[in-house]
């Protein structure tokens, strides 16, 4: 390996965090690389002149390097042998009663059984997929997760389950119905029950008792004498994470945004979020659906690639088992991986960063006709007109997306230069696909103008995302009902083009947590009508000193932070002095600092308007929400979020009546508060250990 103070190339490191991802080596650092190392300074400082993307694109294509790379579809395909080994080994299990872990071995055995289609040469032969989803049923039964169980009902019997059995399945199913009340549905599915029972290898005396059996039910339907009384527990039942209402109702310009929301312009801060009413703690400010999302590598195995949802019963690729889904739905509208499947280990096997993901998916969601469509409304537009007219701003909206800032002209050769190249990469990757379907050329080292157009949109979506990427997360909980040892992680990115409208200060003024993709964010503090509406771009002040935030803002987002807590240089919770506080005067609300622990006098003369405050009743209710606190986190203790939820904001509203920040038991209170908002978002619990 070359010695690092030896690098010929020491510039690229900061395009590398954007374009390569450095905890997943892969081909593509090398064959950037020795893309770079091939051309001469004179045809470097031909690429730096160019202006366009199209440019850009179309110089790179022409280097006889950047087609020294051989790609081909590579991705992992099905095994009906490793389905057979995972389907028998859950045979095992659940004779066992060990329905967890069947559970488990008869997902991987769906994942891995070919999944047979309307061109399959002998149904006989493609039962594998069916029985397997069949078997997995029968576990998620006796673990009383009904949904899922007539879901894989449903699917089994929609590929080729085999006829002799067809009638097993439809008797499952119509006792679920049963139970779930929906007796229509019921009574439609033992008819079926009955029909294919024709077709079962049994004894005579048995299939008789079958017959008597399914009868029985439906008379019980003809008659009106079904049982009722067979509902579902409550724990057994699906319940998706609660989207809120916007505090004050949507905004009728900026569509997934409150009422007191505006957003502004100006050329030095670019758009930004402005309070047009007074903004309390709790109060819901943006609910919004992403333009377009990417579920990280290592949660391939756990999520649905859709929506992200947790996959207790995971429908796989038709193709490929390198992807789950939650649901058929989820796989049908998945149109992205249609695309991406033969190519998606490629992908992943080069190393490239979740920025990259994000930008082809941009791309790969849609068909490239959907693209050229729109080819002549993708003018620059101004930014400022935009912000200020009482157009629409619908997030869905594609302009939206593409008009988001990328900041090109203050890139370095060496940033575009090192994007390109991952750009070519991309197209090269796109044209062993079925996207370009017949509008793109046949040969690997050309490219026409369908491609190059395609490829122009991949850069500048790939400069977009550094700066408009939010991260996606879930609250994982150590056990069930117990935030003890709980944290927040990351499931993907994602963009949410009127989130992305907020501007940054690390005091934040929002928490954001997330329904699948969809982010909802609630104010954690007040805010004057007026006053701008920051968000937090991962770097805040009570955990990171003032020059780490300032550079990786800088090295990240490309601007210097000048929020109240960079200007006033905020301690760190971890240094924040209790016996010296910010307290407000009674009459012009400016700041009186006071050190508590040598109060002699309580009337504090205000510097700002001259008069005095007596900061006696004040101490009295700063020892009143001590235990407004403590009692919210005995709620907290035993789950009882809303009440917990209730005591927090109230508590957060006490102390900024008379108090400003920092101060250290302001900022406990935020972070419990964002606890109890996590909560209300994705979760996930973990799995017991089953025994083998």
């Amino acid at each position: 390996m070359d010695d690092e103070r030896e690098d010929p190339l020491p510039h690229l490191h900061r395009s590398k965090k954007m374009v390569e991802d450095k905890d997943r080596p892969g081909f593509f650092k090398d064959y950037h690389r020795a893309v770079r190392k091939a051309i001469s300074n004179d045809q470097f400082n031909e690429f730096s002149k160019l202006k366009t993307n199209d440019d850009r694109i179309r110089f790179c294509f022409s280097l006889p390097a950047i087609h020294d790379i051989d790609i081909k579809p590579y991705f992992r395909g099905k095994s009906e042998k490793e389905a057979l080994e995972k389907k028998e080994a859950g045979n095992k299990c659940f004779g066992r009663k060990n329905n967890l872990e069947a559970l488990r071995l008869y997902s991987q055995a769906v994942v891995k059984a070919p999944v047979p289609s309307e061109e399959s040469a002998d149904p006989k032969k493609m039962t594998m997929y069916a029985i397997c989803l069949a078997n997995r049923s029968a576990a998620l039964y006796h673990l009383r997760e009904y949904h899922y169980c007539v879901k894989d009902i449903d699917e089994a019997l929609e590929h080729h389950y085999p006829k002799e059995l067809k009638y097993k399945l439809y008797k499952r199913k119509a006792r679920l119905l049963s139970h779930m009340k929906q007796h229509v549905e019921a009574r439609d599915a033992y008819r079926q029950a009955l029909k294919w029972l024709d077709w079962a290898k049994m004894e005579r005396e048995k299939r008789i008792e079958h017959q008597t059996d399914i009868q029985k039910w439906l008379k019980m339907y003809e008659t009106g004498k079904v049982v009722k009384n067979w509902d579902i527990p409550e724990c057994y039942i699906e319940h998706p994470p609660v989207i809120p209402e916007l505090t004050g109702g949507r905004n009728e310009r900026f569509l997934s945004a409150s009422k007191k929301i505006d957003i502004h312009y100006d050329n030095n801060m670019g758009r930004y979020a402005v309070a047009s009413e007074d903004i309390e703690p709790g109060d819901v400010l943006v609910t919004e659906q992403p333009f377009a999302s990417v579920l990280n590598r290592e949660e391939f195995g756990s999520h649905c690639q859709k929506c992200f949802k947790t996959t207790k019963a995971p429908i796989p690729c038709k193709k490929c088992s390198s992807v789950l889904f939650c649901s058929v739905e989820c796989r049908q509208s998945s149109y992205f991986h249609t695309i991406e499947c033969p190519i998606l280990d490629l992908l992943v096997g080069s190393g490239m960063s979740i920025n990259c993901f994000l930008a082809l998916r941009l791309v790969t969601q849609k068909p490239v006709s959907y693209f050229l469509d729109m080819k002549e409304k993708l003018n620059e537009e101004d930014l400022k007109e935009i912000t200020n007219n009482k157009e629409v701003y619908d997030p869905s909206d594609f302009m939206r997306l593409y008009n988001l800032v990328c900041h090109s002209q203050f890139r370095t050769a060496e940033d575009l230069f090192h994007r390109c190249v991952m750009i070519v990469f991309l197209i090269k990757a796109l044209k062993k696909t079925k996207y370009f379907d017949g509008k793109g050329s046949s040969s690997g080292d050309k490219i026409n103008d369908v491609e190059l157009f395609i490829g122009s949109l991949l850069l500048r979506f790939l400069q977009i995302v550094q700066f408009n990427a939010h991260e996606v997360s879930e609250f994982y909980l150590m056990s069930p009902r117990s935030l003890d040892g709980s944290k927040n992680e990351t499931l993907g990115a994602a963009i949410y083009p009127t989130l992305a409208l907020f501007n940054h200060s690390c005091h934040s003024a929002q928490v954001r947590y997330f329904s699948g993709q969809q982010v909802i964010t609630k104010a954690i503090r007040n805010i004057r009508k007026g006053e701008i509406v920051p968000e937090n771009y991962g770097q805040s002040f009570p955990s990171k000193n003032k020059i780490q935030r300032k550079a990786e803002l800088a090295d990240r987002y490309w601007f210097e932070c000048n929020c109240e807590a960079c200007q006033n240089d905020w301690p760190m919770y971890k240094d924040m002095d209790t016996s010296t506080m910010r307290f407000k005067c009674h009459k012009c609300h400016g700041p009186l600092n006071v050190n508590t622990e040598q109060l002699l006098n309580p009337f504090i003369k205000c510097e700002k308007c001259g008069d005095q405050t007596n900061i006696l009743s004040t101490l009295k209710n700063l020892q009143n929400t001590e235990q407004t606190f403590k009692g919210a986190c005995k709620e907290m203790e035993t789950y009882n979020l809303e009440k917990a939820e209730a005591l927090l904001i109230e508590n957060l509203k006490q102390l900024e009546a008379c108090l400003y920040p920092p101060y250290r038991d302001y900022h406990l209170t935020q972070e419990a508060y964002m606890k109890v908002c996590l909560c209300q978002g994705n979760i996930r619990i973990k799995q017991p250990k089953t025994e083998e």
